[in-house]
């Protein structure tokens, strides 16, 4: 595997980020991005900071150097907000090229659906007989905007964060990946045809793949899809960042990369996350979607892949 020279400290390469982002046309994506639809900047080097703490530190060094921006996402706001038992995650990924760098915009939303799931089990079993719903997750619905370029040995650099909550109608109404993001339905499972795949992925990571009580955790499953659908290279170790062609129909920094993951959504714990490349450079296939099921209490339990096409409208 290709190994990635070593960033020393964070602070040098935010202090970097003015020199780089040099274009007045990327600088004035990221504020407009990073500011609007009623998200707060928040300090990025204490984000950051934050961030690192999931990894495993064993010495001076970095040890996030390979993560890519979709796990950093998903990392980030279970680091900065409080834990929820059942939440479905929304990550959506654009870019705009810096000369030859590719600068990253993501979102990444966090809905709980601890009070839908417990809905459904009073109407099923009755009030008297379902828990509190504390027992179910309470929190609001979050969404956090970073924006992180490779840099000084970090495939993901944060430069830039914000954060926003969203009211439960707003969270209703948002669309994730072909369904509604409070609906408990599966990833895109009335929508598009899946197939099983004989995908098999090996690599490593440098946090740990699984929660407390053994349930794969989101970044880790990113991380696995990232390579599955051949953003990143990996045999063994720690995934190399490829990253996604820029789509000649991408505008600024549309979103073009979709992930989604359920986390522990049904009677078991469960981790069903799918991967989708849209707007591709194809004539034949307009979107290109990866999924990567586990069914387990346990990071080793068997792991289910599935892969969906759809072709583009002649």
């Amino acid at each position: 595997m290709k190994s990635l020279p070593i960033l020393v400290a964070v602070s040098l390469a935010l202090a970097s980020s003015s020199t780089a982002l040099a274009s007045t046309e990327v600088d004035d994506a990221i504020a407009a991005f990073i500011d609007g639809d009623g998200f707060a900047r928040q300090d990025p080097q204490a984000v950051d900071a934050k961030v690192l703490g999931s990894f495993v530190h064993t010495g001076a060094i970095r040890p996030d150097g390979a993560a890519n921006a979709l796990e950093k996402a998903l990392l980030l706001i279970d680091a900065m907000e409080t834990a929820l038992p059942r939440v479905r995650y929304m990550v959506r990924y654009g870019q705009m090229m810096q000369d030859d760098t590719p600068v990253s915009f993501v979102t990444v939303e966090r809905y709980n659906l601890g009070p839908a799931i417990r809905e459904m089990v009073a109407e099923d079993f009755g009030e008297e007989n379902t828990s509190d719903p504390e027992e179910f997750g309470v929190g609001p619905h979050v969404a956090w905007r970073l924006v992180a370029m490779p840099l000084m040995g970090q495939t993901a650099a944060l430069l830039e964060t914000s954060r926003r909550e969203m009211r439960d109608d707003e969270a209703a109404g948002n669309d994730c990946a072909g369904r509604g993001c409070l609906s408990l339905d599966g990833p895109l499972q009335f929508v598009r045809d899946w197939y099983e795949t004989p995908l098999e992925v090996d690599i490593a990571v440098a946090y740990p793949r699984s929660t407390d009580w053994g349930a794969p955790l989101p970044a880790f499953a990113a991380a696995e899809l990232s390579v599955a659908a051949g953003l990143a290279q990996g045999d063994g170790g720690e995934p190399y960042w490829i990253g996604p062609e820029q789509p000649e129909a991408a505008r600024g920094y549309e979103p073009f990369l979709l992930l989604t993951v359920d986390f522990d959504l049904g009677q078991e714990t469960n981790v069903d996350a799918a991967l989708g490349q849209t707007l591709l450079n194809d004539d034949a296939l307009a979107e290109i979607w990866v999924r990567r099921n586990q069914y387990s209490d346990t990071v080793d339990s068997p792991v289910y892949w599935l892969a969906s096409t759809t072709e583009r409208s002649r």
